[in-house]
């Protein structure tokens, strides 16, 4: 990901001359090393090489010795690969996002570059469309690429622990685990399934459910709120498994069905237009369609 930053140069000020990525497609170091390896300033900022009342155009770098004979090559290429840039002091510098034509970051070129195949290997829309709070789609994004802190993951950092499952304590507790497979967890998809009057096999990861979640036959209005459903219920866990690893509470399959389904419809209050004002009648418009 490092490697599509890059810098469009202002002032200079922020901007290191030789090691940051403004001049081409690679820093100047790697594109030009015997220049690099007898400067005297090998962190300098762009401001500090740019002198517009000096010789070379502006540019002034500094060098410890002189160039030998077959260094003389390089050296011209290296400045006429310079002149073609100016420092503009009234300016500030600008980090570019060079995986987009546009120069700004956007989650689709990510995931281009993440994964071989783009955002067709990956369920951007399912994630970002979906009309939840960032928080949990920020969530669901880690969760679908195995990065939350389950306890699989502390023990791949070098932490030592045992690792259990803080709502079944019977299974490893692991990404895939904690969201879908759990038994406790499994309470919340059946009632997912039984409020919208469906049947649904899970797949086997976070990421391959999202991928399958279509929801054209709940209609256009109600399909936004089953969209929102799978993040709902990755969300409701995670709260509650926190809950249980840090606060000393003890599980209540009661507690985390109102959780999943208050914040199911405290959402659809948010993102959904026509979603009923009251929970009860939330509820029976989920299911109304199947009737």
């Amino acid at each position: 990901m490092y490697s599509s930053l890059a810098f469009r140069v202002g002032n200079g000020r922020r901007v290191r001359f030789w090691k940051d990525k403004w001049c081409g497609d690679e820093p100047l170091y790697e594109s030009f090393p015997s220049p690099f390896a007898i400067s005297q300033a090998k962190d300098a900022w762009v401001s500090e090489v740019w002198n517009p009342d000096g010789v070379g155009d502006g540019w002034t770098p500094l060098f410890s010795r002189a160039l030998n004979d077959w260094e003389i090559e390089m050296m011209e290429q290296f400045m006429l690969k310079i002149q073609a840039f100016r420092v503009q002091r009234e300016n500030k510098d600008k980090m570019v996002w060079t995986a987009s034509k546009s120069g700004v970051f956007s989650v689709k070129s990510l995931y281009f570059i993440l994964e071989p195949g783009g955002s067709a290997m990956f369920p951007y829309l399912g994630i970002w469309k979906a009309s939840v709070p960032p928080k949990v789609a920020f969530f669901t994004w880690e969760a679908s690429w195995g990065k939350i802190l389950t306890l699989d993951q502390l023990q791949r950092r070098g932490y030592s622990l045992a690792n259990r499952c803080f709502l079944c304590l019977a299974e490893a507790e692991t990404v895939d685990h904690l969201l879908l497979h759990c038994v406790m967890t499994r309470t919340l998809w059946n009632l997912l399934f039984s409020l919208f009057g469906v049947e649904w096999v899970l797949s086997g990861t976070v990421k391959e459910t999202l991928m399958g979640w279509h929801g054209a036959f709940v209609g256009k209005i109600r399909k936004k709120a089953w969209q929102m459903a799978p993040l709902c219920i990755f969300w409701s866990v995670w709260k509650e498994r926190n809950s249980l690893a840090f606060g000393n509470e003890v599980l209540s399959i009661q507690r985390l069905k109102h959780s999943f389904v208050c914040n199911l419809w405290s959402w659809a209050r948010m993102f959904i237009i026509l979603s009923p004002r009251s929970l009860v009648s939330f509820i029976e418009w989920l299911g109304f369609c199947y009737r």
